[in-house]
């Protein structure tokens, strides 16, 4: 097949006045048909660092098979911009692949400037096409569907408010406790686990022991955006001893079966346990009065009420991994046994207050 190059010569040679010879035009417009029928294959790409500054994966026109990510390369650009042109990426990792614009200035669908896009690891096609070129150059893509879970609203008897005192759920149970930190202990053999896991304590404050987490039912190919709501008020005048924080933990485990079954032989690598970083917490903000009047610190009655706290973390990275699975997630097979990664997951919230504390919070997930 001629490549794009040859093609593009051909029709240079077609000018106004000129005789083009069916004998030439005819192979042309077969040439045509051939390759734009036709997709070049770039498989087995291994992503590369972090930013659009570092990386140095360059996407192609084509078809872009990437099957290694890791924790610190997890990034890639997308080619030099002709507009209509595009090119399909697969991502057969199992974590996810941050897409940045080709060139500082460019854009993807109607993201910040600069802003990369993420391609869950899940094994579809992800089509990015051109619309806007020379430099700094505009794209769209078909992005994966956002879902979104919603905890409901929680609440908790808290007596302590120190610096120290959090609260952990999982949406079914919460508590008061002195600790915030993740456990790999749900995860192992996490075929056969639970969605939700504990309390393993349900003893009063404090409450060292307290652990909860839970797991999707269907896996979660990666979570872009965590928000909170509550009933707390904090005072902007003693930040930030007295603002609260939120955030989520997290457990992993690479566990292996034999094959075709759940019957659990060992776990092995990837066992792991942290919170998001490097933003383990989001600080919390009040939610800006009406008519921007001072209202007293403390527990408001409602969730979202004027001047109570709130706050998101956009697109985070797991502590130890790039943003990727939660839930169960088969890996691969060598005919006798199965590889499965299993990841649960926890919200804590420190709250820095005593009473009645209310809160809600949402999971954006692909």
């Amino acid at each position: 097949m001629p490549t794009q190059d040859q093609i593009e010569t051909a029709i240079a040679e077609i000018v106004p006045g000129g005789k083009f010879p069916a004998s030439k035009l005819n192979p042309l417009l077969s040439d045509m048909l051939s390759f734009s029928s036709e997709l070049d294959v770039y498989d087995g790409l291994t992503a590369d660092g972090t930013t659009a500054l570092n990386t140095k994966l360059i996407l192609s026109y084509g078809l872009n098979e990437i099957t290694t990510i890791t924790a610190t390369n997890y990034a890639c650009l997308l080619p030099k911009p002709v507009t209509g042109r595009r090119l399909t990426v697969v991502n057969r990792s199992f974590m996810s692949l941050k897409v940045y614009p080709s060139n500082p200035g460019g854009v993807i669908h109607n993201n910040a400037i600069d802003a990369p896009v993420s391609v869950p690891p899940d094994g579809k096609p992800y089509i990015f096409t051109c619309i806007e070129n020379p430099l700094p150059g505009a794209w769209v893509w078909t992005a994966p569907a956002i879902n979104q879970f919603d905890s409901g609203e929680i609440t908790v008897t808290t007596t302590n408010d120190t610096f120290g005192s959090y609260i952990m759920s999982n949406s079914v149970s919460s508590a008061e406790t002195t600790s915030y930190g993740g456990g790999n202990g749900p995860s192992f053999n996490g075929l056969n686990a639970a969605v939700t896991f504990g309390p393993i304590n349900n003893g009063p404050y404090p409450n060292t022991d307290y652990f909860v987490s839970f797991k999707p039912a269907t896996a979660w190919n990666a979570i872009l955006k965590i928000k909170v709501y509550t009933n707390i008020i904090y005072d902007p005048a003693v930040l930030p001893n007295r603002r609260p924080s939120a955030g989520i933990t997290q457990g992993c485990h690479t566990n292996q079966y034999l094959a075709g079954t759940t019957t659990f032989v060992s776990a092995n690598g990837d066992a792991n346990a942290g919170n998001f970083g490097p933003s383990t917490l989001t600080t919390l903000s009040n939610l800006v009065p009406d008519g921007g009047y001072i209202i007293t610190p403390g527990l408001s009655a409602n969730v979202g009420d004027p001047g109570t706290s709130w706050g998101e973390i956009v697109d985070p990275a797991w502590a130890g991994f790039n943003n990727s699975t939660v839930g169960d997630k088969f890996m691969s097979t060598d005919g006798t046994l199965d590889t499965w990664f299993t990841r649960d997951i926890s919200f804590f919230l420190r709250h820095r207050a005593i009473g009645n504390v209310k809160f809600r919070f949402f999971i954006e997930y692909m």
